[in-house]
Order: structure tokens, then sequence, then C-alpha cells
């Protein structure tokens, strides 16, 4: 009798450990972006009062980050596809970006899962609304870390 009832009572046991722990373990951290330095006051009021939550062309923003080494990183997502917007001063990177403004660059990549293409459009949207934003503010505020070079 025992092995007729043994293999699934075991099976069933192993199923139940693994579930106990998994209720047990502290949770993964689901974004990146929480494991980056927060952005500071002036870089959200640059940002025109950005926050987490927020809807950019349909993608929520899920973190903005930095300034770490010169760029401030604006995370977004929908579905299971997420990408990064990232806001540099003029000139320092080493490519044209696809959009400017008067003090500052906007890059996009990042995109995950790893080789997901991003919809062309919602960058362009994405893009745009950031620019609009930081032309508002960009003669007003001024974000440590992300100094345009002296002209």
């Amino acid at each position: 009798m025992i092995w007729r009832w043994g293999p699934p009572v075991l099976l069933t046991l192993a199923c139940l450990v693994g579930v106990v722990e998994r209720l047990l373990a502290p949770p993964v951290p689901a974004e990146r972006a929480a494991e980056r330095t927060p952005a500071p006051p002036e870089a959200i009021a640059l940002l025109g009062g950005l926050a987490l939550g927020e809807k950019l062309a349909g993608w929520t923003v899920l973190g903005v980050t930095g300034p770490t080494d010169g760029a401030l990183r604006i995370d977004v997502g929908r579905d299971e596809i997420r990408f990064s917007i990232t806001v540099t001063a003029l000139g320092a990177g080493d490519y044209a970006a696809p959009r400017s403004t008067e003090r500052y660059d906007l890059f996009y990549g990042h995109p995950h899962p790893r080789g997901t293409q991003i919809p062309e459009l919602a960058v362009r949207a994405i893009l745009a609304g950031v620019e609009r934003r930081i032309r508002r503010n960009e003669a007003d505020v001024t974000v440590v870390g992300l100094t345009p070079a002296e002209t």
C-alpha cells in the first residue's frame, strides 16, 4: 500500500514545502529603479513634477533616478515591457541624441526583456513629452550632477 500512495504523497509534500518557502521568503525587488539613487527634488522639478505611477503616452513611470554618471534616468513600462529615457547635459554623450532641448539631450534604451523591440511611436511620444517638460523648466532649475557644459 505504501508503494501506491508513497510517491504522490512525497510529491505533494515537496510542493507544499515549496509554496510555504515562497510565502515566507522576502519579496524580490520588482524594479531595478529601487536599487538606484532616487532623483532629488530639483530633478523632479526639471521634469515638471513627474511622479511615480504617472502616465506618459500610455506608459507608466516606474522610477526616476540619478543623476548618476551625469544622467537622470526615467524608467517606464507597460504590460511586460520596460525601457528608460536618459537625460544628460547637452553634448555630453558620444553620439547624437534623438531629442534635445537648449541644455539637455534625451536618449532611450535599456529595454526589458532584453532584445525587446520598443514601439517607435511610444518612444517618440514619450521623448516629446519629457522634452516639453524640460523646456518649461530648464531655465529656472539647476540639477547638481547634471550641469550642462559651459559654452
